[in-house]
């Protein structure tokens, strides 16, 4: 597996299993990595278009920031006027990883009751282990946001109902 971080996170991602880590702040990934399965991008912009290129052919690329595609609206049942304009708007996308022999989809991510019990059970069996920065008590929410706005937490910032 391999990932992209800032120089201040190289450590943490190791140690969490990563085998090829890219310091994004000092190398390009597309030039570091290749020969993936998959790739799941998170952040938008170009990334997701260079990240084809560290893939082997017959593999998918999973989009969790877009760009939105006819599939995604489709799945919805919206209307042809939005499945075509999703689909201009991912054309392309689509149309680097098809000439690369990739998959391109966009996941839309929402509440899901029985995954979320899933989870729970992966990590009651401590099968995946979440990563926490810091935890705030419930009163202490807006700091907790505050501190969330600064970008620099590295894990998930929980906010406690318990007392």
């Amino acid at each position: 597996m391999g990932t992209t971080v800032s120089t201040g996170n190289i450590e943490l991602v190791r140690e969490l299993g990563a085998d090829e880590v890219v310091d994004y702040k000092q190398q390009a990934f597309e030039h570091q990595l290749h020969g993936y399965d998959a790739v799941l991008g998170t952040v938008r912009g170009e990334a997701i278009e260079k990240a084809i290129d560290i893939l082997k052919p017959g593999s998918k690329i999973i989009s969790l920031t877009g760009p939105l595609d006819a599939a995604f609206a489709r799945a919805r049942g919206l209307n042809v006027l939005l499945r075509l304009l999703f689909g201009l708007m991912s054309r392309k996308i689509r149309s680097r990883a098809k000439k690369r022999n990739v998959a391109y989809s966009f996941l839309f991510v929402r509440p899901d009751g029985d995954q979320l019990t899933e989870i729970g059970e992966l990590l009651d069996a401590q099968r995946i282990k979440p990563v926490i920065d810091k935890v705030f008590p419930f009163d202490q929410a807006k700091e907790a946001l505050e501190y969330l706005a600064k970008g620099h937490a590295r894990g998930k910032v929980v906010v406690s109902i318990k007392q």
